[in-house]
């Protein structure tokens, strides 16, 4: 089980980014277990020019809309990804204002399929792009 989002380039203060964005605490604290810091159960972890912010509780951005994830991407690239156990997976690609790819599954049926990369043919496919690509850097 996995929520995460990761925006690519540079974000010169990603913890105040967030918190503004989001209109939530600033008050991040470091968690020497995970090595990263984090607001509640968001944990956001940076890698060169890419940033994530993942969510350990898996309730924080399930569900947004396709339009909050642009709001929020403005005119970085955001992809987010989330899936569970209960066969729902969300897979959401922004670049440039503009949304590439918008994949949600509920209870193993398909709800929404726009766009075509990644192609995603199941619940997995999303789950193995996830594991894979957004958790780990």
């Amino acid at each position: 089980m996995a929520s995460v989002f990761v925006v690519k380039g540079k974000l010169e203060n990603p913890m105040e980014w967030y918190s503004t964005s989001c209109k939530c605490d600033t008050n991040w604290m470091f968690d020497t277990q995970f090595k990263a810091y984090h607001l509640g159960s968001v944990y956001m972890k940076q890698s060169g020019d890419t940033t994530s912010f993942e969510d350990l509780s898996e309730q924080e951005f399930f569900g947004w809309e396709t339009s909050d994830w642009i709001a929020l991407a403005g005119y970085r690239e955001l992809i987010y990804g989330s899936y569970n156990e209960d066969g729902s997976a969300e897979f959401v690609h922004i670049k440039d204002g503009v949304c590439l790819k918008d994949y949600r599954m509920y209870e193993f049926e398909l709800d929404t399929e726009e766009g075509d990369t990644p192609a995603f043919e199941d619940w997995a496919d999303v789950c193995e792009y996830i594991d894979t690509c957004l958790l780990s850097m």
